[in-house]
């Protein structure tokens, strides 16, 4: 069985520990971005978000593009066939 130690007269805690923890500004910001739909708010307001989609979008575009460059690079690498000359 595991040791568990119960504290029947616990400690207070100090007042200057109390107001630390004392921010209601910052739980409601909290609570109205937990409840508040993401698509509903503008890219902008999120800068993190706004910034992932831009490089998201990015790398596909230069992915696009430098698949488009290799592609027409094989085609002119790739000879034409020939004919073979049969000895005669």
């Amino acid at each position: 069985m595991a040791a568990y130690k119960f504290n029947l007269n616990p400690k207070e805690p100090r007042e200057d520990l109390i107001a630390r923890h004392k921010n209601f500004g910052k739980i409601l910001s909290g609570y109205q971005r937990m409840t508040h739909p993401l698509y509903r708010t503008p890219l902008y307001r999120h800068r993190k978000t706004l910034l992932i989609v831009i490089l998201v979008l990015l790398v596909a575009w230069l992915v696009a593009e430098f698949g488009e460059e290799q592609k027409e690079k094989q085609k002119q690498k790739i000879p034409a066939p020939t004919e073979r000359k049969s000895d005669q």
